[in-house]
């Protein structure tokens, strides 16, 4: 199935063209297109020379573009469409979190642990874990994790997961240790250190600007981590059809 690229972006603008005295194609994409024009919203294909679209309308006009060296695809049901643009996107996070421990799904505190114990066993030691995205709310009861749950699955990496919605991370023992919070530690302007309701101690969860210490003392990436970070976004946008973006983030997961 062909996937939406940049140059379809134009669709809308090329709808309507004529077939008259036009170059002749080096592609015929045939199929279902969507053009963004709402008096002729549908088409049956497209013609292209180059990086430009030169022709969209019904099979039979788009084909007699096309010659013996014009490379002719056939789409099936599958919908063109132009390229998508996301005006508000966490680009290089987003390239760092594809490569992160992935707890989006995890639906209970057991699967939880076993994808953190898992990824920690492939990482070096004193490399920080961090991602995660986890969502406490899809388990029976709903209860905040524990750095309790994980300390020993990641006994030699500092881990720093954060909940879906970026409000709240769970950091293990050794990432509080490294960060200084502890039972002493007084509360935090704008944030909330959870803490166990019988001991006081910390239980690894930070919210808000809680989380700020723990961030101060994680590793900047190297440039060699940033830029493949960046090439794992850009990869991953172009598979979904994402042709522009407008990143809002900085270089830190």
């Amino acid at each position: 199935m062909l996937r939406p690229r940049a140059l379809f972006a134009i669709l809308a603008v090329t709808a309507c063209a004529s077939v008259s005295a036009g170059p002749r194609a080096d592609l015929v994409v045939l199929g279902n297109v969507w053009t963004g024009d709402s008096a002729r919203p549908r088409a049956q294909g497209l013609a292209m020379r180059g990086d430009t679209i030169v022709l969209v309308g019904d099979s039979q006009a788009v084909l007699r573009l096309a010659d013996s060296t014009t490379r002719i695809m056939r789409n099936g049901a599958g919908l063109i469409l132009p390229g998508f643009m996301d005006g508000h996107v966490h680009f290089l996070d987003g390239g760092f979190q594809l490569s992160s421990v992935d707890l989006r799904d995890a639906d209970s505190p057991v699967e939880f642990i076993g994808r953190l114990g898992a990824f920690a066993r492939e990482r070096k030691p004193g490399e920080w874990i961090t991602g995660g995205d986890w969502d406490h709310e899809r388990w029976a009861a709903s209860p905040l994790p524990r750095r309790e749950w994980i300390d020993s699955v990641t006994p030699n990496n500092p881990v720093f997961v954060s909940r879906l919605d970026g409000h709240m991370a769970l950091a293990n023992s050794l990432a509080l240790k490294a960060a200084r919070i502890s039972r002493t530690t007084r509360d935090i302007p704008g944030g909330t250190i959870v803490r166990d309701r019988k001991t006081g101690e910390p239980t690894g969860v930070l919210k808000d600007e809680a989380m700020g210490p723990v961030f101060a003392i994680m590793p900047e990436p190297s440039d060699q981590e940033v830029d493949a970070a960046l090439a794992r976004a850009m990869r991953f946008t172009a598979s979904r059809g994402v042709t522009a973006v407008a990143s809002v983030s900085a270089a830190r997961t």
